[in-house]
């Protein structure tokens, strides 16, 4: 009677064709995951330039900057700080803690950009986590991200227009980015 049973070549070809098809999944699990954190990232830089404009209609003047010294009793976002017209809180919990999707801090500021002699307001997507200081470095937004944000606000080249990244402009080291919208 002849035994019954795979050999160990045809139970290796099934293990390799589960390993394959397990890797193929997995990739199209972590590009999906990359697009949500794209869309977050990008959703969150527009209400917080319809949070900047609200406070400018507001008050007539735009907020203090808010990074990653900032702590709740500074945040400008929820706290009057002396601003007269100061009608908010303008953003739920405030931006001194905020993360971005890959981990790094927000920041909300201004500064002249352009070299214009006028500040602009302007979204900073850092490395640094919140709470910590300039060396922290988790928080690192991966090239292809930057590229697809920069797409879809701005002018898809990291080195021009409103948006920056990357290390080529507007303050941004690598795994950053700069946003700085017309208001």
């Amino acid at each position: 009677m002849p035994k019954r049973g795979f050999t160990l070549i045809e139970l290796l070809v099934v293990i390799a064709i589960i390993g394959i098809l397990s890797s193929v999944v997995l990739a199209s699990l972590n590009t999906a995951r990359e697009k949500a954190k794209v869309a977050n990232a990008v959703s969150q830089l527009r209400q917080f330039r319809n949070v900047v404009a609200l406070y400018f209609t507001d008050t007539g003047q735009y907020p203090a900057g808010c990074g990653l010294s900032c702590t709740a009793s500074t945040d400008p976002y929820l706290n009057a700080l002396g601003v007269p017209g100061w009608n908010g809180p303008y953003f739920a919990g405030g931006v001194w803690n905020l993360e971005h999707p890959w981990g790094g801090h927000f920041t909300i500021d201004s500064a002249d950009l352009t070299g214009d002699g006028q500040p602009e307001m302007y979204f900073f997507l850092d490395e640094d986590a919140p709470g910590t200081n300039s060396s922290d470095n988790t928080g690192i937004i991966p090239l292809s991200a930057l590229l697809a944000i920069d797409k879809t606000l701005d002018d898809g080249d990291l080195a021009t227009g409103n948006l920056r990244g990357n290390g080529l402009g507007f303050t941004s080291a690598v795994g950053e980015l700069v946003y700085a919208p017309q208001f």
